[in-house]
């Protein structure tokens, strides 16, 4: 299985509780984990596959002064893992998804990198799996519909 995982780079202690005792679960599974170079989660999820001996790929951004290479590192992680057996998408939410944030080959994420990582990771059929930091969070509607399948004529 490989298991990606996005989240904000800020965490506040009762959110850094939350994505601990998730890691801690996570470790348990035989997988290669990916992340970014980011603080927060990122920062978490690197520290935590060391404490767990987990195979790991940091995916890094390539020009820091251009805003959108961090959406260009996100989608270059589920990318990745899209083309692997058994990719999975592990999301610490702390916020619920920007109005306009949408899934497709290029997902603006509205100012979040998070709900960027997850719009683009459904739109590849990717299995998500969301955790929110932050009580009475909603899901987009567009994650509860069912997704379009492909037709084949054979």
């Amino acid at each position: 299985m490989n298991i990606a995982f996005t989240g904000t780079r800020k965490l506040i202690n009762n959110q850094n509780k939350i994505v601990w005792a998730k890691l801690e679960e996570i470790s348990q599974i035989e997988s290669t984990w990916h992340v970014g170079d980011a603080a927060g989660v990122d920062a978490a999820v690197r520290l935590a596959a060391q404490r767990y001996n987990k195979q790991i790929n940091v995916y890094e951004v390539q020009n820091k002064q251009q805003r959108y290479a961090y959406a260009q590192r996100s989608k270059r992680m589920v990318k990745a893992i899209s083309q692997v057996p058994q990719p999975k998408l592990v999301a610490f939410a702390n916020k619920e998804c920007p109005d306009g944030c949408t899934p497709c080959a290029s997902p603006n994420g509205r100012g979040s990198g998070t709900w960027l990582t997850i719009a683009y990771a459904f739109y590849l059929n990717i299995d998500i799996e969301i955790i929110f930091l932050e009580e009475n969070l909603q899901l987009p509607s567009w994650i509860l519909l069912p997704q379009p399948k492909q037709l084949s004529l054979w």
